[in-house]
């Protein structure tokens, strides 16, 4: 007898990356369950960890602008402004989840007529009305339980997967697990480092720079920084880099179980973009101070972007000690920087203050977390949205060769 696959689902009726998510269950479900045998159960969650949220209401307004980004690239439906609903609407529509059960039909619909009509929900059969509380806190706790802390996660056979993004790694597992013929539907960003010919330099002139808003102990940052390389040498873009203090050196903490999923969740990504990461060193405190302390003499250099490639790679995937002298002198010498002259700056405290400064200029663009990127008016968070920036300059250099 073959075995179901069981895949848990925790939905969050405020949350557009859920609404998304169900989307894309109905196209994931009917393109490989028909080879294999599976029960999808769902969970009404209203999960909001204030540790895991620390600028909660700037990535409220930066998840409804990346889902409006998403559900065009992938052909959802999204509603092109943020409903106004109201305590007691979001109430019914919680209620109409847990009446929903475990259909997918039935769950989308309830977030269908939440996000994307005017009419209010039927609340005269919702018997679990009274009961609303209690069973959020019940799943609520079954999802820290699990492992994690918000809505809009599928969780299958001990591994987690966020909203439409990172379903193209369940779909790998799968495929590879059953040895299915089948192609992988939901992967749409991925870098796509298209050529524009031979007019390359006359193209770079009218490109505007790149900006990465990063910190040494992300590791999303690493990746951040890999891809953001890959773009700027590949479209001839400037990379201009700001680094800003980690969190945890700003006195915002970082639950447990979040560090966890992003080091299990940067390990996967790394490896389906071909970048090495996993052998890490934290340089929390001393090893960020001793970074930022030389990226003054690294910028002197012009080799500020070499400087942070080699510190990054150190500390991400060499294991090297970035608090100790023996391990900072290697990262200097990596980056082809003279250890003699760069070690006489390594108790400098000028780096507070440009830190500073580019922590206020990330928070005055509506964003709050590394990595992030910025090209002309698109301001984007995460890794996974570079691609948004490619489609700016190559649209920039569409215009460019035009003329």
């Amino acid at each position: 007898m073959k075995r179901e696959h069981r895949f848990e689902i925790f939905i969050d009726i405020q949350d557009p990356y859920s609404y998304l998510l169900l989307q894309a269950l109905v196209e994931f479900r009917a393109h490989y369950f028909s080879h294999l045998k599976s029960v999808f159960h769902f969970y009404p969650v209203n999960s909001r960890d204030i540790e895991a949220f620390p600028e909660l209401a700037l990535w409220k307004a930066n998840a409804f602008d990346d889902a409006c980004y998403l559900a065009e690239r992938y052909g959802f439906d999204f509603p092109a402004n943020e409903p106004m609903r109201s305590d007691g609407e979001v109430r019914c529509a919680q209620a109409a989840l847990f009446k929903a059960e475990n259909s997918l039909t039935a769950c989308l619909a309830v977030f269908r007529h939440f996000w994307q009509e005017e009419a209010e929900l039927d609340s005269v059969s919702l018997d679990c009305y009274s009961q609303l509380d209690e069973r959020l806190k019940t799943n609520n706790h079954y999802l820290n339980r699990r492992g994690h802390y918000m809505g809009g996660m599928l969780y299958y056979a001990g591994e987690w997967y966020w909203g439409v993004d990172r379903l193209a790694h369940l779909e790998r597992r799968l495929i590879e697990l059953k040895g299915l013929n089948v192609q992988a539907l939901l992967d749409k960003s991925g870098l796509a480092f298209k050529d524009f010919k031979e007019r390359k330099a006359k193209v770079c002139e009218h490109l505007s720079p790149l900006t990465l808003y990063f910190s040494i102990r992300s590791p999303y940052s690493h990746l951040g920084l890999e891809q953001a390389v890959r773009v700027s040498e590949h479209y001839g873009v400037n990379l201009v880099v700001k680094p800003v203090l980690p969190m945890v050196m700003r006195c915002l903490s970082v639950p447990s179980k979040k560090k966890l999923y992003i080091f299990h969740d940067t390990k996967r990504e790394a490896m389906k973009l071909g970048i090495r990461y996993g052998f890490v060193a934290d340089p929390l405190g001393k090893g960020v101070e001793h970074c930022y302390a030389l990226f003054d003499y690294a910028c002197r250099q012009g080799r500020e972007v070499e400087y942070l490639l080699a510190y990054s790679r150190a500390v991400n995937t060499q294991g090297v000690n970035s608090k100790s002298l023996s391990g900072v002198k290697k990262i200097v010498q990596m980056a082809g920087l003279d250890w003699q002259e760069a070690k006489t700056e390594l108790n400098s405290e000028v780096w507070r203050d440009w830190a500073k400064l580019n922590l206020e200029e990330l928070y005055a663009l509506g964003l709050w977390g590394v990595p992030s990127f910025s090209y002309k008016e698109c301001q984007v968070w995460g890794q996974d949205r570079l691609v948004r920036i490619e489609d700016e300059i190559l649209e920039d250099i569409k215009r460019a060769e035009q003329t």
